[in-house]
């Protein structure tokens, strides 16, 4: 049982780093380094994620509602995981 928490929490871990990574890449798929030293884009990824959850209500198909719904699969992996 414990393989399957340590699984859970590593896949967790991964699918929410794609979904980060997703939100601060600009069109051409680059990381303006400069602007991420300090905070690492958390402010970007806030505002990714709320505009990513506003396309999930609307239902429109966007990049920010796929890095959204890939960060909220990976927290509700997490819970999985911490709670077996």
């Amino acid at each position: 049982m414990e393989s399957l928490e340590i699984g859970l929490l590593i896949s967790a871990s991964i699918i929410i780093l794609i979904g980060y990574l997703r939100i601060i890449t600009d069109e051409k798929g680059k990381i303006n380094l400069n602007n991420y030293r300090l905070t690492g884009g958390v402010l970007l990824v806030c505002k990714g994620i709320y505009k990513g959850t506003c396309d999930l209500i609307a239902g429109e198909i966007s990049q920010n509602m796929q890095s959204a719904c890939t960060i909220y699969l990976g927290v509700i992996l997490f819970i999985i995981g911490f709670s077996l």
